[in-house]
């Protein structure tokens, strides 16, 4: 078996044999595995995901534009990171891992689609079929490659499409805040989902670098999917996209009737 990455700093001594041993994935993060459950390999990193089955089910009954298949299709893979998280965490498997891997490759890009559409228009068949090509590609490297090569290929990839938006995230924003002016609930929704992005990502060095404790990296999957909605505003007729806060917490997109309409 390929040689697996492992948190700088775990000690074997904690990790215990489960159900699902040995473990066969590219990556073993810190949290000591089958401490808690002798069926569940990583117990707190697998049940933490339930944040992603939650913001999936919230952003699909609260999102304006969920009847457009983009959207859809976005928070489908949200909802399949959050599953393929709870299999990987859960066995500590390669196949499963892909299931957690794969979905967050596919749900940036799917996001990357949104932004590029609503920054320079509509682009033709030839770009779906581009990013379609590109996810095959990367599905097949991915699905053939192990060890090290594989979760560094993984992490460099996804860094660079998350680089991607949020470069087109800037320049969109810019251009709205020239043509309608500023708008302090877009920018603090924006800064809001970039700083839990950071964080989740920080927080994710620390538990492969450091090994101190596990936080979770669950912000860092949906701190993407903030970025892209309020994008669906240029496309409702005589209505206007406001922030608000679901049970006083959680930011969602409404719209309400402009004034005079």
């Amino acid at each position: 078996m390929a040689p697996t990455v492992i948190a700088a700093g775990s000690s074997a001594a904690y990790d215990r044999l489960g159900y699902w041993s040995p473990s066969s994935s590219s990556v073993d993060w810190c949290e000591s595995n089958y401490v808690v459950s002798f069926y569940i390999a990583e117990f707190w990193n697998t049940i933490s995901n339930a944040a992603c089955f939650a913001a999936a089910a919230i952003a699909y009954h609260f999102f304006p534009g969920v009847k457009e298949a983009r959207f859809r299709y976005l928070f489908g893979t949200l909802f399949l990171v959050g599953l393929g998280s709870v299999l990987f965490h859960g066995t500590l498997r390669h196949k499963m891992q892909l299931l957690d891997e794969l979905p967050m490759l596919y749900s940036a890009t799917i996001i990357l689609f949104i932004l590029v559409g609503a920054k320079h228009g509509p682009q033709g068949q030839w770009f779906p079929l581009l990013l379609a090509a590109w996810l095959v590609t990367t599905t097949i490297i991915f699905s053939t490659a192990t060890g090290n090569l594989q979760f560094y290929t993984f992490q460099t990839t996804y860094t660079l499409l998350q680089f991607g938006m949020i470069y087109y995230l800037r320049t969109l924003h810019v251009q709205q805040r020239t043509l309608k002016g500023p708008n302090p609930l877009i920018s603090t929704l924006i800064r809001r989902a970039l700083g839990f992005a950071l964080f989740a990502v920080s927080i994710w060095l620390i538990d492969l670098r450091a090994c101190e404790t596990n936080l979770g990296y669950i912000g860092e999957k949906g701190g993407g999917q903030q970025q892209a909605g309020h994008k669906k505003q240029e496309r409702q007729q005589h209505q206007q996209p406001y922030v608000d806060h679901w049970m006083g917490l959680v930011p969602v997109i409404r719209l309400r009737r402009s004034k005079g309409v």
